[in-house]
């Protein structure tokens, strides 16, 4: 019997959870006012208020990087311009979008395990005002939570780039695509986290966690909210039948279902990191913090991984592979993986 393949290339592949396709069918029931004046959106709304303890504007849009291009739009004008890391979504993995969308320029510091560091903002704010109007004017911090590398940042971490964006006037972005994971790892509760960091401005991610094509933004500094209702049909991220997107969130939100979720991936990641550990030959690349596993493989190696693994070479100079969990890896791909990584360390290396 030939054995299935694992897939472990991203948590982007995994079905929606069974509660949330349920709430999809039962939102799907008669007739419903559009454009999120229906009574699921507004319960999923209070929801999240709710987990965050904040009376922040919540918007449900259809993709993660809409959620982030609209954050973008309504924190910066034109000749303003966005901090990040040298690994950031916003700069590498998402078309070009917040540039050519919000109009604005992304200068990029070299990540630290994922992170930027307040020295490194510091620093390009300092090289970027040097020419005055010749130059532009830093208005925007945008991190990842957890980073793009899977690492978080602690909540001493967040308070310090949170006072730093305060004492530079700048707004400070979140994206939270894989929030959830993060807040797991943490121990640590999502309000907990949003106090500390006190983002004017977060995209909360859904669809890497159980959802299906939903996430949502939200507005924590009421200055960022003007003309916000009219950014999000412009930047093409308002549904008509928003009830299906905005419904999901109930049953994510009940009874912590997101939490469970979280956990269970990071828990296989986890499991994952032990036996890349045990590998001879394998090593990672980065500490494994909440569901994503980077690590260094032989050259040689790679291929035959991927005959039984869906996964993504991420780094070709270093050989560098990555793995990602998610809400429903089983102990049977666990299993597998240990089998297939046994057999491919009696390989030459």
């Amino acid at each position: 019997m030939t054995q299935p393949k694992i897939y472990l290339a991203s948590d982007n592949w995994t079905p929606a959870h069974p509660l949330v396709l349920k709430s999809v069918v039962e939102a799907n029931e008669g007739y419903a006012p559009s454009y999120g004046a229906d009574l699921w959106t507004i319960e999923a709304q209070k929801s999240i208020q709710k987990a965050f303890k904040s009376n922040c504007k919540v918007f449900f849009l259809p993709t993660g990087t809409g959620a982030n291009v609209l954050a973008l739009k309504l924190s910066c004008h034109r000749h303003e311009s966005i901090i990040c890391t040298d690994i950031a979504h916003i700069h590498y993995q998402e078309s070009g979008a917040a540039e050519s969308i919000v109009g604005c320029k992304l200068l990029t510091a070299p990540h630290l395990g994922g992170k930027i560091t307040p020295e490194a903002v510091v620093k390009k704010l300092k090289s970027e005002r040097a020419f005055g109007k010749h130059s532009t004017s830093p208005r925007v911090l945008s991190i990842a939570q957890p980073t793009e590398v899977g690492t978080f940042y602690r909540l001493d971490e967040l308070k310090s780039l949170s006072k730093l964006c305060k004492e530079e006037n700048m707004f400070f972005h979140m994206d939270g695509s894989r929030l959830y994971n993060a807040v797991a790892s943490m121990k640590c509760s999502l309000h907990e986290l949003i106090e500390a960091s006190q983002v004017d401005i977060l995209s909360l991610g859904g669809t890497k966690n159980g959802l299906m094509g939903a996430e949502a933004l939200l507005i924590f500094n009421s200055d960022l909210e003007n003309g916000s209702d009219h950014q999000q049909k412009q930047t093409l991220q308002l549904l008509s039948k928003m009830r299906y997107i905005s419904a999901q969130f109930i049953p994510f939100f009940k009874n912590d279902l997101w939490h469970t979720l979280a956990s269970q991936a990071n828990h296989k990641a986890q499991e994952i990191a032990s036996l890349i550990k045990d590998t001879p030959h394998l090593s990672l690349s980065y500490p494994v913090q909440t569901n994503q596993v980077f690590f260094i493989a032989p050259t040689s190696w790679i291929p035959l991984m991927q005959k039984k693994i869906f996964c993504y070479p991420w780094d070709l100079e270093k050989n560098e592979v990555r793995f990602i969990t998610s809400w429903n890896t089983s102990e049977d791909d666990i299993d597998n993986l240990k089998g297939v990584l046994a057999k491919i360390s009696l390989m030459p290396a």
